[in-house]
Formats: C-alpha cells, structure tokens, sequence
C-alpha cells in the first residue's frame, strides 16, 4: 500500500501495523483525473464499500482489520 499512497503516508503504514489479510481494490477514473475512486471488498467477510477518496479506502480496510483482530482464530 505504500507504494500506492508514498512511503511517507501515516495511514499507511499504520494500516503495515495492524495486520494482514486480503482484499480486492478496484481503482478507476473516468475523466483521466488524479482523483481515486474505486470499490473495494474484504475477501474473507465479503463485506465491500465504495469510496470516492483515499480516506474512505483507508478507514474501510482499518475497519475491517480491526473487526478480523477480534473474531476468534478458526483452524
């Protein structure tokens, strides 16, 4: 994610921090802007959101690391 974002960005590597887990980002721009918007979805818990910015990318995958750090390990 630090290359997407820039080695320096604070979201990003608290979110190196937290933990792991996967999850599918579509990333698209329709007027060829800068401006990132996309989909992304947890693969574990299917659980997807849209997002028009970068926070909103970020708060979702924080969110749901934080939901998977709580559930129980499963073998």
């Amino acid at each position: 994610m630090a290359e997407l974002f820039g080695e320096t960005d604070p979201d990003a590597a608290a979110l190196n921090a937290a933990g792991r887990d996967t999850f599918v980002v579509r990333i698209w721009s329709s007027d060829g802007s800068e401006a990132i918007r996309g989909h992304v979805q947890h693969v574990r818990s299917r659980k997807r959101a849209y997002f028009a910015n970068r926070q909103r990318l970020l708060t979702f995958i924080r969110d749901q690391l934080q939901v998977a750090e709580q559930e129980p390990c499963r073998s």
